[in-house]
């Protein structure tokens, strides 16, 4: 949805622009009268496809439970390695729970093995135990392994969720949003910073349908943005399956294989004009 909306909004600025770029005719001519479809589909923007470049990974790092943030270590543009951590949410209370959760599956694992020993005991002895009791005891001990293994599992959960109090990151990448900072109050779910692989970069652009044969899987293309002299290569990897019914296009996504001066200065969202080109082999 993010990668559809920033291409909608590359082409209505593309789009725009060329308008503005048009000078006043001198002089007043007869329309042109339309030409055969079949030579419409060889015409084509010299200037490209229009595309925007966006990163293959990004996600929304959130809170898992409520919690004040305690610290928030990343700034907008902030490198990360997978592992960092992006903040910090107060745990205290969740220890506290887990304490409590843990005595409380050590108290149900004490009550559980003895429910276990009498039934056993209870069995061995048929003779000497009524049916009734037997039964009863059977019945107790299966009551008390099913709340000890509840217990076990509250126990788990707690602990994964204190583990969780260090939100970190899950790969490469850098901080492309910051959300909150520190003393706000958290709800699970509710986003902390946005993370978007740094060097994983694609770009996504629309082929109209009279063109939907010019690019195919594993061809190449060349890829230009104003933020940038030197153009990048991309390699194609995806083409859609259809062709967009409102717009009339045939969305298609390459990765980027970025020159040495781009790694510096380009940010995902930037619009684009993407060309079919030869590939080069190495």
């Amino acid at each position: 949805m993010i990668g559809a909306s920033l291409l909608a909004v590359a082409l209505g600025a593309l789009v725009a622009a060329r308008i503005a770029r048009q000078e006043p005719a001198a002089e007043v001519r007869a329309a042109p009268t339309p030409k055969p479809r079949a030579e419409r589909v060889q015409e084509r923007d010299p200037r490209g496809f229009v595309g925007v470049i966006f990163p293959r990974q990004q996600v929304d790092l959130a809170a898992d439970v409520a919690a004040r943030v305690m610290d928030v270590k990343v700034q907008l543009g902030t490198p990360l390695k997978k592992g960092e951590v992006v903040a910090s949410l107060d745990a205290a209370s969740l220890r506290r729970e887990l304490s409590a959760a843990q005595a409380a599956a050590r108290a149900a694992r004490v009550e559980s093995s003895a429910a276990k020993e009498r039934s056993e005991r209870y069995a061995k002895h048929a003779e000497a135990i009524s049916g009734d009791e037997r039964i009863n005891a059977a019945s107790q001990s299966k009551v008390s392994a099913a709340r000890a293994s509840e217990a076990s599992a509250r126990v788990d959960q707690l602990r994964v969720l204190v583990e969780r109090a260090a939100i970190v990151a899950p790969f490469d990448g850098v901080i492309a949003a910051r959300y909150v900072d520190p003393g706000a109050l958290v709800t699970p779910g509710q986003p902390i910073a946005r993370l978007i692989s740094g060097d994983d970069l694609w770009v996504r652009f629309a082929i109209p349908e009279e063109q939907a044969g010019a690019v195919k899987v594993k061809s190449c293309v060349e890829v230009k943005v104003d933020a940038q002299e030197v153009p990048a290569r991309g390699l194609v990897e995806m083409v859609a399956p259809q062709v967009d019914t409102e717009l009339r296009m045939l969305v298609v996504e390459a990765q980027l294989q970025l020159p040495d001066a781009w790694k510096q200065g380009l940010q995902a969202g930037l619009a684009a004009r993407v060309q079919s080109a030869p590939c080069i082999t190495p």
